[in-house]
This record gives C-alpha cells, sequence and structure tokens, in this order.
C-alpha cells in the first residue's frame, strides 16, 4: 500500500500512462464523429469561424472546438496534434483523481487513479479529438475545489470552482450535473460546519457558471434544435437505460455487477462517515440518472460516454473495495484484468475506414456515395476528389461507388439500377470492408 501513496510513484504512472497513450495515437483511425468535427474547424482562419461551427451540432459548445482550433494553428494539422490535447487532460484527470483518493484517506489512492486510466470509456476518449476528455478533466478538479471550499469557504475558492464549472459547460454541457451532485449533497448533509455559508458559496458558484453559459445557450439553442430536427428524433425506450451499465465500465454486463458488487461493499464497510459515503452515492447516481432524462427532454440519443464524469466516483469506490475486506482484491483484480482486456480487444480491432475508402476512390474519374451526405467523409482526405454530378456522370469512363456502413438495402439497389441504366457495369470491388468501394465502368 506504501506504493499506492507514494507521489513519486504516481508521477512515474502518470508519465508511463502519458507515453503509453501518445504511443497508442496512430493505432486508431478518425472515426465520422471526430472527422465530422475536424471538417469543420481544420481549415477555417479564425475564431469566428469556429464559433459560427459549433452551433451545427446538436448540444456543440465552443471549448473542445477551440483548443483544438489553437493546436493546429500552433503547429499545423496532423491526426497526432489534435489528439495530443485529450492525451494531456486524461493524464490530469488521473491525477485528479488520485487527490480525490487522498483526500477520502484511502490506504491505495494510487489505485483509483490507475482504475480510472484503463477503464475503456476513458482510454477511448483519450485518445480521441473530442471533448470528453477535457471535460471530465474540468469536473474531477471542481470536485477537488468543492470538498476544499466546503472545508474552508473563501471566495478565491467559490470564484476557481465557478470558472472550472464553467469551463466543463463549454467543454459538455452535461458536466453540469457534477455540480448538481455537489449541491445536493450540501443540501442533504449535515456533517459541513459552515453548511449556510459553504451553501451559499457553492450556489452563488454554480449560478455565476450558469449565467456565463447562458448567452452561448440562448443563441444557439436554436440552432440545436435545429440540428436535431434535420436528423431524427429519438426517444428515450426502457432498453435505452441499459446502455449506461452495458457500457460505461467497458465491460458489459458482467462487469457491471462487479462494480456493483465492490461500490456496495464499499459503502456498506468502509471506515468513511455516513457523510462521505453519500457524497461519493450521490456524485456516481446523479450523472447516471440525469444523462437519460435529458437526452429525453431533448430528443437526442443515449450514449455511455454522456455519464463519464460518474467514473470518478466509481473508480474511488471500487478502489476503496481493497481496504474494507480481503476478498475486496478479488473484485477489484477481476475489473482491472477485465477492463484491461477489453482495451486491448478495442485497440487491436480495425477503425473506422475512411482514410483507406477515399484512397481507393481516387481510382476512378468521379465518386457517388450512399448516402450522399458522406461524401465530406472522403473528401476531408482527399480533397481533390471528383463528385459525379449529371454532367460527370455521362462524360464518365468509371465511376467509383461508396457504401457507407449500414445502408438500406433499398438505398443500395436504386444506386446500382442507376448505374446500369446509364450504361455502367460493376468491374471490380476496391474495398469489400466498411465503407465498402464498387468501381464501375463502360
Amino acid at each position: 500500500m506504501g506504493l499506492l501513496r507514494s507521489r513519486r510513484v504516481l508521477c512515474a504512472f502518470l508519465g508511463l500512462y502519458a507515453l503509453t497513450l501518445i504511443l497508442l495515437i496512430p493505432l486508431k483511425p478518425l472515426w465520422v464523429d471526430e472527422i465530422v468535427d475536424l471538417g469543420g474547424i481544420r481549415n477555417v482562419s479564425d475564431v469566428h469561424g469556429v464559433l459560427e461551427f459549433v452551433p451545427n451540432n446538436a448540444g456543440g459548445v465552443p471549448l473542445g472546438y477551440l483548443v483544438d482550433f489553437a493546436m493546429i494553428r500552433l503547429f499545423g494539422y496532423s491526426v497526432f496534434i489534435v489528439r495530443l490535447p485529450s492525451v494531456l487532460f486524461t493524464v490530469l484527470t488521473c491525477a485528479g483523481v488520485y487527490v480525490l483518493a487522498r483526500q477520502t484517506s484511502m490506504r491505495g489512492p494510487l489505485l483509483a487513479a490507475i482504475l480510472y486510466a484503463v477503464s475503456p470509456l476513458a482510454l477511448r476518449y483519450g485518445l480521441e479529438a473530442r471533448p470528453y476528455a477535457q471535460a471530465a478533466c474540468w469536473s474531477v478538479f471542481s470536485t477537488v475545489v468543492f470538498l476544499s471550499l466546503i472545508r474552508r469557504p473563501a471566495w478565491g475558492k467559490t470564484g476557481a470552482y465557478a470558472v472550472l464549472a464553467a469551463a466543463g459547460l463549454y467543454s459538455q454541457p452535461y458536466s453540469i450535473f457534477v455540480p448538481v451532485a455537489h449541491l445536493m449533497w450540501l443540501v442533504l448533509t449535515r456533517s459541513v460546519k459552515e453548511k449556510r455559508r459553504a451553501l451559499g458559496r457553492t450556489g452563488a458558484a454554480v449560478a455565476l457558471a450558469s449565467l456565463a453559459f447562458l448567452p452561448w445557450f440562448l443563441k444557439t439553442h436554436a440552432a440545436w434544435q435545429g440540428a436535431i430536427r434535420s436528423g431524427v428524433r429519438f426517444a428515450v425506450a426502457g432498453k435505452d437505460l441499459l446502455v449506461i451499465p452495458h457500457e460505461l465500465m467497458g465491460t458489459g454486463y458482467a462487469g457491471a455487477v462487479l462494480a456493483v458488487m465492490a461500490i456496495v461493499v464499499a459503502l456498506k464497510w468502509s471506515s468513511w462517515t455516513k457523510e462521505e459515503k453519500l457524497f461519493w452515492t450521490v456524485y456516481t447516481a446523479i450523472p447516471i440518472l440525469l444523462v437519460p432524462a435529458a437526452d429525453a427532454y431533448f430528443g437526442y440519443f443515449m450514449a455511455a460516454r454522456q455519464a463519464i464524469f460518474a467514473l470518478v466516483p466509481i473508480s474511488l469506490l471500487i478502489g476503496a473495495c481493497v481496504d474494507v475486506r480481503r476478498w475486496g482484491w478479488v473484485v477489484s483484480a477481476a475489473l482491472l484484468i477485465a477492463m484491461v482486456y477489453e482495451d486491448v480487444r478495442w485497440i487491436r480491432r480495425p477503425g473506422e475506414g475512411w482514410q483507406a475508402a477515399a484512397a481507393q476512390l481516387k481510382a476512378a474519374d468521379c465518386t457517388i456515395s450512399i448516402p450522399s451526405g458522406a461524401r465530406t467523409m472522403y473528401t476531408f482526405f482527399e480533397p481533390q476528389l471528383r463528385i459525379c454530378d449529371e454532367n460527370t456522370l455521362t462524360a464518365a469512363g468509371t465511376i467509383a461507388l461508396a457504401l457507407s456502413p449500414d445502408q438500406p438495402l433499398s438505398a443500395i439497389a436504386e444506386a446500382h439500377q442507376r448505374l446500369e441504366q446509364t450504361g455502367f457495369r460493376r468491374v471490380a470491388d476496391l474495398r469489400p470492408a466498411d465503407p465498402r468501394v464498387e468501381l464501375y465502368g463502360r
């Protein structure tokens, strides 16, 4: 346990973890969400262009995009450069988990940081040019400041808490559920010595963060709704609620059961006070409960990444399990092994092949993509690709048909029929894997 409390060991772990993430960056190709986000900012000339693009994404907020824009402007575009901020934010989040674990008097606080670091959800978004790692970082350090604020209320801490909560909102709006959990716990607890003062300062900080976010929300809310209406409005059903237990730990339902066992052991037999146990329970539960409610209200689809903030308290509770029962090591070790196994499987699994497909499309005179909106996935990598229109279709000698994954058979059959009617026949399958590429000639 001494090693798991050593700050030198922590620094060594964080350094090795950062190096591991950096080495893993080239192994996973860009996937569709990254391409969409980067496509809107890679070639814009100024911050105004970024801010004009962001509202086109439902729930889009600017901080993650601005970080990527700054990295591209400073160092030039590359997959490594745009993913590097997520690596750094994930490493910082692990450090924040360690700080929180020390505040709970865990005998091995580094174990909680390790559990967070190897969780498949944290690992995945630590390697993607998306804002979830950044939002998780702001939320964990807002919790560090909150716990300091309730011990000794001060206006400086109040300001820092407000800034961190606002940064979370501008990275991922659902990060507000963490301050909501803090406030709810303050209302329910009786252990805070200066409760009224702490509640006033915390409430003021959350109000300031919300007011800071309000101009952006008012400006973009209509655009968000338009982005949802232009796609598919989702209704959260009972089966959708299973997404979080199945995917949050990254180990399926079996891993969820093990995590619940560890949490129950920690909450029942740990030496924490009732108020401490209540804090970690509320901190875990509020994001998990409010994410489906918010998705149902806004008509957005559920994804486990939206509740990534709950991984912090879950990691601490699993780590605390080993302090209270000898067999607690078995549960924690089993989860650790299961998460590492899933990490390895994900790393070895081929990613989405948009770049490889785009390279194949250059073999033809012009390209037809199914659906038509997917053409941006290919032109992101090959800007010079010619897209078939009525003129190029009749003049072209060869045509590449790009079929995105999960397309309805009717849309594919219609494209085949149109090509046959204009005198083309399939001459080769350039890429049998998704996205598929078929070559047609006269």
